[in-house]
């Protein structure tokens, strides 16, 4: 049987800018549903999902990009979220990723990159939603006091037990299955996000803070998923000192 269409719901305002998103995503073989303000696009969600991704401009009417993202994220942590931005500083992506977004775009941007981190985050959602009836993967990875449970999207350390979103497991398995070693941006950016290593660092360096959360018991002093400067991150399996002020 073949798989079934995946859907995009795209949230953007701007008519044109929407109009050949929809035209380039359906050309990719997606079912997209469009969405020019907040409200329709829970509407949408509610009634149409679920979605394999979300593109989600930020500056929406009625309900803005941010409130939308907390009410999906609540109930789902499969779906993957692209946010847009019209603005060029961190606050947008800091807060955009610190509330389940799994990444972003600054407007104006490449549709050629759109379309693949869009495929990338439609790849994942599939995986996850497959991987309770798949026996070809494992899902649980242990290491030191880090248990990663990937078919149920929850992580167990010092701090507790937390829900993922399939991104934060993504970048978790990575590191677990990899400690004491250094893991570049370029690297993590390749291997997790399917992104040529040369587009966003920051992408990765946000994202770090956010997942630190369930790691560290001061995440703004790391012991354990520290910096290494000049070359990326290490999951140290005992805390020791962030090396991010060495060399």
């Amino acid at each position: 049987m073949e798989d079934q269409q995946q859907k995009i719901l795209l949230v953007e305002d701007e008519k044109n800018l929407a109009f050949n998103l929809e035209l380039n995503l359906k050309a990719e073989g997606f079912e997209v549903y469009t969405a020019g303000d907040g409200e329709l696009a829970l509407e949408h969600y509610h009634n149409q999902g679920p979605f394999s991704a979300i593109i989600l401009d930020v500056m929406i009417p009625e309900i803005d990009g941010f409130e939308v993202a907390k009410t999906i994220r609540k109930k789902d942590n499969t779906t993957g979220i692209l946010m847009l931005t019209a603005r060029a500083g961190d606050e947008d992506r800091v807060k955009g990723l610190s509330i389940g977004a799994d990444d972003y775009l600054t407007k104006p941007f490449l549709l050629e990159e759109l379309v693949l981190r869009v495929k990338r985050m439609a790849e994942r959602a599939k995986m996850y939603r497959e991987l309770p009836n798949s026996q070809t993967r494992p899902t649980l990875i242990n290491a030191g006091p880090f248990e990663l449970d990937k078919a149920n999207l929850t992580l167990k350390s010092p701090q507790g037990t937390f829900e993922l979103t399939v991104l934060e497991a993504d970048v978790l398995e990575e590191f677990l299955s990899n400690p004491e070693q250094t893991l570049s941006r370029k690297h993590l950016l390749n291997k997790v996000w399917g992104l040529p290593g040369n587009i966003e660092t920051r992408t990765v360096d946000n994202f770090i803070l956010r997942i630190r959360r369930f790691l560290e018991a001061d995440p703004a002093n790391p012991k354990y998923l520290c910096s290494i400067r000049g070359k990326g991150y290490r999951l140290n399996l005992e805390d020791k000192p962030d090396e991010s002020t060495q060399e």
